[in-house]
């Protein structure tokens, strides 16, 4: 596909790996955002719990979001295959 796929959150990398476990399998690695700069800058930071609202950014080769999720489920098949349909469109 020519794309990477990363996950971020606040959380710190033993939650990732707690959380991944429980997913089964995540096809995707999840990186940690501690400082919460990144989930700031993207709009999804909730000041209430101090973490980042789960959601999807697809972003092209320019650095333009092409596509967002801002209430996407991880233990939703859809989810995922309109990330990949998302992707595609990108070649």
């Amino acid at each position: 596909m020519g794309a990477e796929v990363l996950g971020i959150s606040a959380d710190h990398l033993p939650s990732h790996r707690v959380f991944a476990a429980s997913m089964g399998t995540l096809p995707y690695p999840l990186l940690s955002d501690w400082h919460r700069g990144t989930i700031k800058s993207y709009g999804v930071f909730n000041e209430k719990g101090e973490v980042a609202i789960r959601s999807v950014f697809v972003i092209n080769k320019d650095g333009i979001i092409s596509y967002m999720n801002i209430s996407f489920k991880a233990d939703k098949k859809e989810d995922y295959e309109t990330v990949f349909t998302e992707l595609e469109k990108l070649k």
